[in-house]
């Protein structure tokens, strides 16, 4: 027998998740699609599999690197793994669902693997819990996702938590306006997101005479990151091309929003960060714990559909739920009771239903058998006693 079996070595990134810890993410997932279907969200379970094409259509090409592969035995051909349960979601709404009502609300709940982690999570199997609004593009629905991501961790007791609002279209949008070539424009993407500003500013200088002369737009735009207000300052004054300025308006009118709804909600923005959201075509988020600095979800702005099928805007979020459990200070434990073996099943039941976690014997044993069965009540005399 290899080591690796008899000692129950697993993958990297991979782990079991043991008592009483896999009960605490049910019960979290659980609360979580609630808050979800409270507010109009339908829940849908896709598959862990699909076929390549459908899976990794040309919107979620960035997916690939990170999708396992595998040959069907029945069909002959190539199947994926989900490594993100969105592109799942956006198939779902324009074709099963292509005659339901707009706007179109989703959630859903499951499993994802990549096959490579990151450098901040190692992890490679990733519970993940979503909701998406289908259909409108507006402010009003940008701020809905994030209003209803920032119930959800209310309700799952994170004690303290900060979205910070990206615009990864704008970069783009600058691009195509000053006429920055390709090259120019990965070696700056690459800097930006190093928030390496003199080397992006280098790159900046060997481009075009129209890039150079927006060099004062640049070095502004180099320090819209941090509270959401303040960015919002600098960026109003700025002289940008059309594009950009529309997604300047949009973020103004989303935050604008979300403070009129939730004026104690903790905004920050980075209008040039765009690691993550390479699929977004409009306002991007990512939710960090303010205690831990882990990321606890991210969502934003994005086109739903399928190569060959219709498109139509969406935005959403996914929440990581094992970061958030980690942070939850709300988990419910049932008492767990020990019920000697003499005591029949149908009391047991009686104890079950008022809310306790039964643990029957099988042996005669007392408070001794309780304690070490991991229990922390006893049943007897006819009422539950700590021990």
């Amino acid at each position: 027998m290899k080591e690796s079996a008899s000692c129950g070595l697993l993958p990297v990134g991979m782990t079991d998740v043991l008592p009483p810890f896999v009960d605490a993410q049910a019960a979290a997932v659980e609360k979580a699609a609630a808050v979800f279907q409270s507010c109009g969200y339908q829940r849908v379970a896709p598959p862990l599999l699909e076929f390549e094409e459908t899976l990794l259509s040309e919107k979620y090409r960035d997916l690939s690197t990170q999708t396992f592969r595998l040959t069907d035995a029945v069909s002959g051909r190539i199947m994926g793994l989900r490594a993100d349960m969105t592109p799942q979601i956006s198939r779902i709404a324009v074709t099963r669902l292509q005659n339901e009502p707009r706007p179109l609300r989703l959630a859903y709940a499951g499993q994802v693997v990549r096959m490579f982690p990151t450098q901040l999570d190692p992890a490679r199997q990733i519970l993940q819990v979503g909701a998406e609004l289908i259909g409108p593009d507006c402010a009003k629905a940008d701020a809905e996702i994030i209003l209803l991501a920032a119930e959800t961790l209310e309700k799952l007791g994170v004690p303290s938590f900060v979205f910070d609002l990206n615009l990864p279209t704008l970069f783009p949008a600058l691009c195509a306006a000053y006429g920055i070539d390709k090259d120019d424009r990965e070696k700056m993407s690459v800097c930006l997101n190093q928030k390496d500003f003199a080397a992006a500013l280098a790159v900046l200088e060997s481009t075009n005479g129209k890039a150079r002369a927006a060099k004062s737009v640049f070095v502004s735009l180099f320090q819209a990151f941090g509270d959401c207000d303040r960015v919002l300052e600098i960026l109003q004054p700025l002289p940008l091309p059309e594009e950009a300025a529309a997604e300047r308006a949009r973020l103004a009118e989303v935050a604008a929003l979300l403070k009129t709804e939730k004026q104690n909600l903790s905004l920050t923005a980075d209008v040039l960060e765009n690691r993550g959201f390479e699929y977004h075509c409009g306002i991007g988020f990512s939710i960090f714990s303010k205690q831990s600095g882990h990321e606890l979800g991210r969502g934003g702005r994005y086109i739903a559909g399928m190569d060959g099928a219709l498109s139509e805007p969406a935005v959403g979020v996914t929440l990581l739920m094992a970061d958030i459990l980690a942070l939850s200070e709300n988990k419910e434990t049932k008492p767990r009771v020990y019920v000697p073996v003499e005591v029949s099943f149908s009391q047991a039941a009686d104890l079950r239903a008022k809310g306790y976690i039964t643990v029957c014997g099988v042996r005669p044993g007392g408070r001794e058998e309780a304690r070490r069965l991991q229990c922390s009540c006893i049943y007897t005399g006819g009422k539950v006693q700590p021990l």
